[in-house]
């Protein structure tokens, strides 16, 4: 259609001037490919159409014409002539006569033409406003003609009761559909996941649903339902104020507003949706190796890996759609990717440092799970901290000790592990024993509480081998300490410990022996020349036994050749404590 419109237009414009006495080249048309080169403008300079730009003329909040102009008075002249439109309109729609009397005259001695709507002017179209438009200047005014004359009708036409009634009725209406969505989507929120969840995952039902995808459901329903509720409410209203003629201004105020806002807050959306998505899809893959033929369900060290290496793809999945989103948001911005790159670059030895214990961490996370050095699940001891793995990925460990308290350890920190629980556990024993009684008949007293443990129907699966009584390990202060190992299952140990020092309590009643307890034999000695009574005098029993007075009236006793004193059980003898 613009080629039949450029071979009219150069028809109009040789017989135009030739009838003018100007120069046909002057006006030639230039097709629309040839409008990207610069230097093939006949009416302009190349510097001129180098810095050419293109503005729509709106009217009612719709877009008319477009008009060039330099890019430094494209948007004054774009004011100007939509301020002469408007006044146009207004008094166009004041009056009783429905027609309109559209005119071309030529401006001054330039042989542009000049637009005048109903004896008002308009505007002037220039060279610049024809070449962007692959036509001539005379041939772009038959063509505004028409495009003036349906916009202005079609404001007449918009403005109308019976226009308005319709379009107040369709904005109602669909009002009061998208509020009934969001209504329906606020009370039945979980059929929607429920069909997402039939749709991913294997178990479609929520009560046969593990914790964790319970809590992912229960995550989407608190945060995307209220979101996509606003979205559609949000959506509806600004749709509903561009039906009008009166508001639809205000739409196209508020979209260029919103645009950007919208699009990242869509991209957040679609990135948060496809986290829980691959959560799912993680879980129902996780769910198909522990439901595969042959698969060991006893195996308990196999299903800490599959749960450690789930969290850590999870984990994965999270920087991967973060990552996407970001790219996308600031592809929508308008940043350029080359400068952005280009800069990370120049940024790349500073950074290095700042994530270099991030990328020392994310390498000793991938060796521990590759070596399965720990999983989630696993009692460990990571330096001076030691607790139960609760969650674990490339970047930190999370333990809970035995107080409740979670601590979090970043993986570029750990660099000495005990594993508690790998493959198998051991309880480790340390039995007191009074010193008076019969070492070998609590030699024999262990032995039998262990095997007695073993054979237990309760414990016997937790015990994988015979319960080892090493024999005694110490000399304590008030006890023997006798040693005893017993092999068990993961994690089992001090269960069994437990059940072992309960049963050897019991087993002791039998005997003559008790539990030993701390406790310390204290010997008490005359002093040498003094003794204080419970009066507080002195007793001179020592001066009447033949004690020395010096000068001053002190006594000695001449010294002994022993120090060391013996106890009562040794008979009388001058070492002994005197009888009181």
């Amino acid at each position: 259609m613009r080629g039949v419109w450029g071979a009219i237009a150069l028809m109009f414009t040789l017989s135009l001037s030739a009838g003018l006495g100007h120069q046909p080249s002057a006006a030639l048309a230039h097709p629309p490919v040839l409008l990207q080169l610069p230097n093939l403008s006949g009416g302009s300079s190349s510097s001129s159409s180098d810095s050419s730009a293109v503005g729509w003329i709106s009217l009612d909040g719709r877009q008319v014409f477009q008009v060039a102009a330099p890019q430094s008075t494209l948007s004054e002249r774009q004011q100007r002539i939509e301020e002469n439109l408007t006044q146009i309109r207004d008094a166009y729609l004041q009056s009783n006569n429905p027609n309109l009397n559209i005119v071309v005259n030529q401006s001054g001695g330039n042989n542009l033409p000049s637009l005048y709507v109903n004896d008002t002017y308009l505007m002037t179209i220039t060279e610049r406003d024809a070449q962007m438009q692959g036509t001539v200047p005379w041939a772009l005014s038959r063509d505004l003609e028409e495009t003036l004359r349906q916009a202005l009708e079609r404001s007449r036409q918009h403005r109308q009761p019976e226009y308005l009634r319709r379009q107040g009725i369709r904005a109602g209406i669909v009002l009061l559909v998208a509020i009934a969505i969001v209504w329906a989507l606020g009370h039945w929120r979980e059929r929607p996941l429920r069909w997402g969840m039939r749709a991913l995952s294997a178990t479609p039902r929520l009560d046969s649903l593990s914790e964790e995808q319970r809590r992912n459901l229960r995550d989407m329903q608190l945060r995307l339902i209220p979101i996509v509720q606003g979205l559609i409410l949000a959506g509806v209203v600004i749709w509903s104020i561009g039906l009008f003629p009166q508001t639809r201004a205000l739409q196209n105020t508020l979209i260029p507003i919103l645009k950007i806002p919208t699009i990242i807050l869509l991209v957040i959306i679609i990135a948060y949706v496809g986290i829980r998505i691959s959560y799912v899809l993680i879980d129902r893959f996780v769910s198909g190796l522990t439901t595969r033929e042959g698969y060991d369900g006893d195996s308990r060290r196999l299903r800490l890996r599959i749960s450690t290496i789930s969290s850590v793809v999870k984990n994965i999945a999270n920087f991967v759609w973060i990552g996407i989103g970001i790219f996308v948001a600031l592809a929508i911005a308008g940043i350029n990717f080359g400068f952005l790159l280009a800069s990370f670059g120049l940024l790349g030895l500073a950074l290095s440092l700042a994530t270099q214990n991030l990328l020392e961490g994310a390498f000793k996370g991938f060796f521990i799970i590759l070596e399965d050095q720990y999983a989630i699940g696993d009692v460990v001891q990571i330096d001076d901290d030691a607790g139960l793995v609760e969650k674990m990925n490339l970047r930190i460990t999370q333990l809970r000790d035995a107080g409740g308290r979670l601590i979090t350890i970043p993986m570029s920190d750990v660099t000495r592990v005990a594993n508690y629980s790998l493959h198998w556990s051991r309880a480790d024993l340390k039995i007191p024993v009074h010193y008076n009684a019969d070492i070998e008949n609590m030699l024999d007293l262990t032995r039998q509480v262990g095997q007695e443990l073993q054979q237990d129907p309760d414990w016997q699966e937790l015990i994988l081998e015979e319960p080892k009584v090493l024999g005694v390990d110490d000399f304590g202060d008030s006890s023997i300490t006798i040693r005893v190992w017993i092999k068990t299952q993961p994690m089992k140990q001090w269960d069994v410990a437990r059940e072992y020092r309960r049963r050897f309590k019991l087993a002791l009643r039998d005997t003559d022996t008790e539990i030993p307890f701390p406790q310390r034999d204290v010997w008490l000695h005359a002093a040498d020349g003094l003794k204080l009574n419970l009066e507080g005098q002195l007793d001179q029993r020592s001066i009447q036994n033949g004690g020395d007075r010096d000068p001053n009236g002190s006594t000695h006793r001449q010294p002994t050749a022993k120090t060391d004193r013996q106890p009562r059980n040794v008979a009388d003898g001058d070492e002994g404590e005197p009888d009181s």
